[in-house]
C-alpha cells in the first residue's frame, strides 16, 4: 500500500511452487498445535519438513517460508499490520492476491498477498470459525465478530467471480464517549452536548450516513450518555454496540438454518423488547421494511430509541423510512407515513467524510417537525461548512422544539450562548493541520 508521504506497508513475498509446498507441509504438521503457542519452533519445523521431502533450503528461502508462518500464529495472520494501522477502517479482499484497504472512504491496493488460493480459503474459514460462524454453498454469506472490535463479512466463492470475498471492518474504539469524538474531530463540543442532551430528555435519534462514515461509533457514544437508572435493550444482527451500563440487555437476530427454520427477525426482537420492561431501545441498523415498521412502532408508543440508517442526508433518511413503511403499509398515504416517522423520530444526525479534509464529520443535524399540508417539516440546527479553508459548524437554527427542556438543569444547553459558527478545539485543529501538511 502506498500513499503520497506515507511509508510503504509491509508486503508478503509470493512463494515459488517448491516453497509453497514446504509451507503447506509445515502448516499440516503443526495444525494440531494451538494458535500462538510459544512452544512452536517454526524454524525447526521448516528444516524438518524440508529434509523429509528431500529439499535443501537456503537461509533466504527458509526466511521466506518463516515470514508466512509467523503471520499464521498472530490473530489475523498476514493481515495483522493492517489491523494494527489506526488509519485503516476496512480491509477488502477479493482473492489471494487482491488485498485493499479503506482510509477515509478511499480504497487503496496493498502489496500484501496470500501464498496461494488454498492458503487464502483456509484463512477465511479459520477466521469465520473464530467469529463463531461459517459459510457454504447452501449458506454462502456469513457475518460475525472476532472479539468486540472486528466485524467479519464473507461471501462464498460460489457467488463470486474470483473469491471468496472477505471484508473486515475495524472499530478503533474499545469504548467511546462524546468527548472522545470531539477530540477525534467529528464535531465541536456544543454539537455533541446538544445531542447528549437530546438523549437525556428521552428523544429518539436516527444516525444517518454511508458505509464507513462512523454511524455505529457515534451511536455507541450517544448510547453511553443514557442515564444509568433506565433499562436499555440493544438489538443487532452482528454484536458491535457494548455499553458500560448497569441495566443493559442484548439480543441478536438470527438467520434461518440449513433446514430453512430458526430465523429470528429484527421485528421479532423489537416486539419482544416491548414486553421486557425497557425504557430505551437501541437498534443497530434499519435495513428493511419489517425492521423499520417495528422500530417506528415501538418509538411511537413512548419508548426512546436510537438507530442507524444508510443515507446521504436527513431528507434521504426520511424518504427511505417512508418508503420502508409504504412497503409494509401499502394502503397508507404519504402524509400518514410522514406522521408516523415524526412521531417516532425527533432528530436526524448525518455523518460523512469531508472531501476537503478527509476527516469524518457530523455534517447535518435536523429536528423533525409535524406534517403540515402533507409536507413533513424539518428544522436545521447545525450544518457543516468549510469556511476560509477551515472546518466550521454553522448554528443554523436557534429555535428548538425542545428548548424549554434543554435549557434546564442538568443540561443547561442555551442556544443564545452560541456564536454564529462553532470550531473544533484548538488542539484538534492544530493536529489535523499538521497531518494535512504531512500528506
Amino acid at each position: 500500500m502506498s500513499m503520497p508521504g506515507d511509508a510503504q506497508a509491509p508486503s508478503t513475498p509470493a512463494l515459488s511452487p517448491v516453497l509453497s509446498h514446504v509451507l503447506s507441509e509445515v502448516r499440516r504438521a503443526t495444525a494440531w498445535q494451538r494458535d500462538g503457542d510459544a512452544a512452536i519452533d517454526l524454524a525447526a519445523n521448516v528444516s524438518e519438513v524440508a529434509a523429509r521431502i528431500g529439499i535443501e533450503l537456503s537461509s533466504f528461502e527458509r526466511d521466506e517460508v518463516l515470514t508466512h508462518l509467523e503471520g499464521d500464529v498472530r490473530t489475523f495472520g498476514i493481515l495483522q499490520p493492517l489491523i494494527d494501522d489506526p488509519r485503516i477502517s476496512d480491509i477488502i479482499i477479493s482473492s489471494c492476491s487482491k488485498i485493499a484497504v479503506q482510509q477515509g472512504r478511499r480504497s487503496i491496493r496493498t502489496q500484501l498477498r496470500f501464498s496461494d488460493q488454498r492458503a487464502y480459503e483456509a484463512y477465511v474459514e479459520k477466521l469465520l470459525h473464530r467469529a463463531a460462524t461459517s459459510y457454504s454453498t447452501k449458506q454462502p454469506i456469513a457475518d460475525g465478530m472476532v472479539g468486540s472490535l472486528v466485524r467479519v463479512h464473507a461471501v462464498h466463492r460460489s457467488l463470486c467471480e474470483e473469491g471468496p470475498y472477505l471484508t473486515i471492518r475495524i472499530n478503533r474504539f474499545t469504548s467511546v464517549s462524546v468527548n472522545d469524538l470531539v477530540q477525534a474531530g467529528l464535531a465541536p463540543q456544543p454539537v455533541m452536548d446538544y445531542l447528549a442532551a437530546i438523549i437525556g430528555i428521552g428523544r429518539t435519534i436516527l444516525v444517518v450516513g454511508e458505509v464507513g462514515t462512523g454511524k455505529t461509533t457515534l451511536a455507541r457514544a450517544l448510547a453511553a450518555t443514557i442515564p444509568h437508572d433506565e433499562s436499555v435493550l440493544v438489538i443487532e444482527d452482528t454484536p458491535e454496540i457494548r455499553l458500560d451500563h448497569p441495566h443493559v440487555r442484548y439480543m441478536t437476530t438470527r438467520e434461518e438454518n440449513l433446514e430453512g427454520t430458526g430465523r429470528v427477525s429484527p421485528a421479532q426482537c423489537i416486539r419482544a423488547g416491548m414486553r421486557m420492561a425497557m425504557n430505551r431501545i437501541i437498534f443497530g441498523e434499519i435495513r428493511d421494511s419489517e425492521a423499520a415498521e417495528a422500530f417506528v412502532d415501538v418509538c411511537a408508543s413512548g419508548h426512546s430509541g436510537l438507530s442507524t440508517l444508510h443515507g446521504r442526508s436527513a431528507l434521504d433518511a426520511v424518504t427511505r423510512l417512508e418508503l420502508f413503511l409504504a412497503r409494509a403499509q401499502r394502503s397508507a398515504d404519504r402524509a400518514l407515513l410522514g406522521a408516523q416517522v415524526v412521531t417516532a423520530v425527533q432528530i436526524v444526525v448525518v455523518v460523512d467524510v469531508c472531501r476537503a479534509t478527509g476527516q469524518r464529520r457530523i455534517v447535518e443535524v435536523r429536528e423533525l417537525g409535524p406534517v403540515a399540508d402533507g409536507v413533513l417539516r424539518q428544522r436545521e440546527i447545525f450544518a457543516y461548512r468549510i469556511i476560509n479553508g477551515q472546518p466550521a459548524w454553522v448554528v443554523a437554527g436557534r429555535i428548538s422544539a425542545f428548548r424549554d427542556k434543554l435549557e434546564k438543569p442538568p443540561f443547561n444547553f442555551v442556544f443564545s450562548s452560541l456564536g454564529e459558527t462553532l470550531d473544533l478545539p484548538v488542539e484538534v485543529s492544530y493536529r489535523e493541520a499538521a497531518k494535512s501538511l504531512k500528506r
